[in-house]
């Protein structure tokens, strides 16, 4: 049995993404939540949950935008204290929606490069998802070294740091501490 939720709650909890309308649309105002007519018109941009938004731009009807989780604060932030950011308040599953946005990135690189042909301009958009995906590895692999750090810690308190973690780094913890509390061995107590 389903939880009952109304369709507004529902997106509510979804992780959400600007699209730019590149027509008129009827019937999906009401869905979005933030027209209550059924009509989006041309040009307007709202934030919609991310599997919607997929739809919408591999079927050529909204143009996809940067959302404000992979703005240059953030990007920034990541490159430069990675360990420190509060990924949770972002998204949280935010390596995961990271990695499902620059698919789709790429996927309308790609379609716009096919139907386009501007070599150049495809090499500068790839050269901006390399540069994207670059960050969020390098900031992923120095959370990981922290979370496995931080997990032979038994006498610490690590709440303040698991409050920062995303849903996956938060299983990579528990993991690590289950296997670390299996294989500990008190030497002092021997």
């Amino acid at each position: 049995m389903y939880p009952s939720q109304t369709v507004e709650e529902f997106f509510a909890g979804e992780t959400k993404v600007p699209i730019k309308f590149d027509r008129n649309v009827l019937g999906l105002g009401n869905l979005i939540g933030k027209d209550k007519t059924k009509e989006i018109l041309k040009d307007q941009i709202y934030e919609i949950p991310f599997y919607i938004a997929e739809e919408l731009v591999s079927k050529e009807i909204a143009t996809l935008q940067l959302p404000k989780i992979f703005g240059n604060d953030v990007m920034n932030a990541l490159k430069v204290t990675p360990i420190d950011m509060n990924l949770r308040n972002y998204c949280p599953q935010f390596y995961t929606f990271a990695s499902d946005y620059a698919i789709l990135w790429q996927d309308i690189i790609n379609r716009e490069y096919q139907r386009y042909g501007d070599e150049r301009q495809h090499q500068l958009d790839l050269t901006k998802i390399q540069e994207f995906l670059e960050i969020l590895k390098r900031s992923k692999i120095d959370r990981a070294v922290e979370i496995l750090n931080r997990a032979k810690r038994f006498f610490e308190d690590h709440n303040d740091f698991l409050e920062r973690l995303d849903d996956d780094e938060r299983k990579m913890f528990e993991e690590q501490r289950q296997v670390c509390e299996e294989t500990y061995v008190d030497y002092t107590k021997l």
